[in-house]
């Protein structure tokens, strides 16, 4: 076999060996800090949230869905008036 062919065939094996080497390195570091995070997030999973806090945030949900109906409400009355006061002008529907 030629020397000079040997030689680059070893050289590509080199090559390839320290890209596996440091590939498997960063994979074994994204694992460990997964696996880390991962028990970090069921830790605080486990922890129950106090009730009061808990009350405050549904207060706090129920406040601000009843400022969003109040406004919805607010904006259907003021659609149908204009509809109302469009409908004495144009019929917006040929009768039947």
């Amino acid at each position: 076999m030629n020397p000079e062919l040997s030689g680059f065939a070893l050289g590509l094996l080199f090559g390839a060996a320290k890209i596996m080497a440091i590939g498997t390195i960063g994979f074994g570091i994204a694992w460990w800090r997964a696996r880390l995070r991962i028990r970090q997030l069921e830790r605080d999973q486990l922890e129950p949230v106090p009730s009061e806090e808990r009350m405050a945030r549904l207060e706090q949900a129920f406040t601000d869905i009843s400022g969003q109906l109040d406004q919805l409400i607010r904006t259907n009355t003021e659609l149908n008036r204009r509809l109302e006061s469009l409908a004495g002008h144009q019929p917006l529907l040929p009768p039947p």
